[in-house]
């Protein structure tokens, strides 16, 4: 389950400064995973996926702004092969 400890272990993030903001990030990412036609259960769940696209979520908030456009693209790019797969969109 993606959860703030996870999110910090992937960020490399040892301090508690961030916790909040990380959750915040973990919950807007599942709803744009929703906003984008993710079923809801699905985007509330702990499937692989899923959570790796979370994970690229909060990669893109935190990273340098050197890093940014790469995660942002990853992002779009999973967010766009859950959309469209019928296990993930309720079809």
């Amino acid at each position: 389950m993606i959860d703030v400890a996870t999110v910090k272990r992937t960020l490399r993030i040892n301090h508690t400064l961030l916790d909040g903001d990380i959750s915040t990030a973990i919950s807007e990412a599942r709803l744009e995973l929703v906003r984008a036609g993710v079923a809801a259960d699905v985007a509330a769940g702990e499937d692989p996926l899923v959570e790796r696209a979370i994970l690229t979520y909060c990669q893109m908030e935190f990273s340098n702004v050197n890093k940014i456009e790469k995660y942002e693209e990853a992002f779009r790019v999973q967010l766009d092969n859950l959309r469209k797969t019928p296990e993930y969109n309720g079809g």
